[in-house]
């Protein structure tokens, strides 16, 4: 038989908007939650998202 991978499964719901602030200029908004564990985090913009899926999934993100 083959070898089979082991795979590591990280399950979110994120719920993203768009936001337009005080001074007129539209932003990402949302909220994150980790199934697995529950955690959860309010972000404003995708960067923070970002932040929270490498902290939670010790995996680090794309750079762009």
């Amino acid at each position: 038989m083959g070898e089979q991978k082991q795979r590591n499964l990280e399950s979110f719901v994120a719920r993203i908007w768009l936001e337009r602030g005080r001074d007129g200029v539209t932003m990402w908004r949302g909220h994150i939650r980790h199934v697995q564990n529950g955690r959860e985090a309010y972000f404003q913009g995708l960067g923070e998202m970002r932040e929270f899926l490498e902290q939670v999934s010790d995996v680090p993100g794309p750079t762009t």
